[in-house]
């Protein structure tokens, strides 16, 4: 079985606490995906399950066994890395079959293991060169197949895509994914692009200074971020959040304007709150803050003035600042009509779409619908 749990684990490097107390669980067959900054500790937890970092405090297991004190080579996992790590001297075959010549597999074995390898890789006319004669997406090919020959239970990879350019990295995620449900193999996948996060994991598990901030599956994640620094970091662009005011359980004060609520917030310890808007879900509803019949006297919605349009092709994002001096991201798609820097205009959202976060914390707050 290639389940993988982490319960209670520390690593400490000195005074530095690099992973604090993470527990999870990573299921069999699954594509686990552990997400967060540079810093945040995902890595470090990828080594301690390789062994290749004690663990300070808590226990790993890898199937139905602790591997706290187990040597890497007796885990029966694989890793990629960052790095290709090839050996520039040998044949792509012999890259391949390396760790099948260590664990001293017979030859006729060796040659199957390899050459099924390749053809599962599109490496089968390649197996005669040197890494020096590959593209860099033929390389990280290479590493992949070098690990799928040991067969393992789990396969460890540590940010396999950030050398690779834009276009080979989204062409090579597709592969990735496709490569784990053939093999049907769990995979622990480390990455600090949210793209890669989003796209390939069953779940996602995000982290930030060594602790776990949530777990789920990417829309989940995506659609109720647990805290504020999830929502912030989930999402091109990101939501949008702002220091608000609930004026009544059904309505949020931002300045002079206004944004409703779907329900009332679960025993709020104070009227000051963090809101959140994802710009895909803030609509322009005048191109002139007032300009519409009655329209200067209402407070609902935002008002502010455009201040930049960056043209993306598909799609438009805006930036508006509004009368706070918070700047908003406003997603469009490149057929609305475009806005013009200076012009005064307001924002609205639907009250489902509006999000709340304790303003000392940055915890989510329930409310009751």
């Amino acid at each position: 079985m290639g389940r993988v749990a982490f319960t209670h684990v520390t690593k400490r490097f000195g005074d530095v606490v690099a992973v604090d107390d993470l527990t999870v669980v990573v299921n069999d067959g699954e594509f686990f995906v552990l997400l967060g900054p540079s810093g945040c500790g995902k890595s470090t937890a990828l080594r301690m399950v390789a062994g290749l970092e004690e663990v300070t405090e808590g226990v790993i297991e890898i199937g139905d066994r602790a591997v706290n004190r187990v040597p890497p080579k007796d885990r029966d996992i694989a890793m990629v890395f960052q790095s290709y790590a090839l050996y520039p001297h040998m044949t792509v075959r012999r890259n391949i079959e390396f760790p099948l010549r260590t664990r001293e597999v017979p030859r006729a074995e060796r040659n199957t293991l390899v050459e099924h390898a390749a053809e599962i890789l599109g490496l089968d006319t390649l197996l005669d060169r040197k890494p020096s004669q590959l593209s860099g997406g033929q390389r990280q090919r290479v590493a992949l197949a070098r690990a799928i020959v040991r067969q393992p239970e789990v396969f460890l990879m540590d940010e396999p895509l950030s050398n690779l350019d834009a276009k080979l990295r989204a062409s090579t995620r597709v592969e990735l994914v496709a490569l784990q449900r053939t093999l049907a193999t769990t995979v622990v996948y480390v990455t600090h692009d949210q793209v890669e996060a989003m796209t390939m994991g069953d779940r996602i598990a995000i982290m930030f200074e060594g602790a776990l901030q949530q777990v789920g599956a990417p829309q989940d994640v995506y659609d109720k971020p647990a805290n504020r620094f999830v929502a912030e970091f989930i999402g091109t662009p990101p939501m949008n959040t702002f220091a608000a005011r609930l004026v009544s359980p059904d309505t949020l004060a931002i300045g002079a304007g206004t944004l409703p609520l779907d329900g009332v917030v679960a025993d709020p310890a104070t009227s000051e709150v963090i809101a959140g808007v994802r710009p895909e879900h803030l609509v322009v509803t005048s191109n002139d803050a007032g300009s519409e019949p009655g329209d200067a006297a209402t407070t609902d919605g935002l008002v502010g003035t455009v201040t930049l349009v960056e043209s993306l092709g598909h799609e438009r994002h805006t930036r508006v600042r509004l009368d706070t001096g918070t700047e908003l991201v406003v997603r469009q798609p490149a057929s609305a009509v475009a806005l013009v820097v200076g012009r005064g205009v307001r924002l609205r959202a639907k009250a489902h779409d509006v999000h709340l976060y304790d303003q000392a914390s940055g915890i989510r707050l329930a409310r009751d619908v």
